[in-house]
């Protein structure tokens, strides 16, 4: 049994402004729909941090990191984060910060989902907890 549909493990509040990240959040949350959620912080160190029982795990930018670390039968999402095995992975194409690239440019790039990005992980999302139930 799962505590809720969806996670999401928000980005380093330190990075960007708070109206940035503030953005960012509504932007990601409101692509979950009537599924349940609960948001979570990625500032804490990996021995304490307890990521509740979800099946989607979205993470954002640094949040993205406890992807890796999850059960292979769930649906894994990061945006603007790390890439690997079993995680899809949304970047937006003027986002370079992974590449070390901090201009305001890349910045606001960094925190800005592509339409088309949203409609594919939102039919991801659908689609998973759809065949799940």
């Amino acid at each position: 049994m799962y505590d809720y549909d969806i996670i999401y493990i928000k980005g380093n509040p330190s990075s960007g402004l708070a109206l940035q990240h503030d953005e960012m959040n509504k932007s990601i949350t409101n692509l979950f729909g009537l599924h349940t959620f609960k948001s979570v912080d990625s500032n804490m160190t990996n021995t304490s941090f307890k990521i509740p029982s979800a099946r989607v795990y979205i993470g954002f930018s640094r949040g993205s990191r406890y992807l890796k670390k999850l059960n292979k039968n769930v649906l894994k999402i990061s945006i603007g984060g790390i890439s690997g095995s079993g995680i899809n992975t949304f970047i937006n194409t003027d986002d370079k910060i992974l590449s070390g690239d901090i201009s305001q440019f890349s910045m606001n790039a960094h925190f800005l989902i592509l339409k088309n990005d949203k409609i594919k992980i939102k039919e991801l999302i659908d689609d998973f907890l759809f065949i799940k139930n």
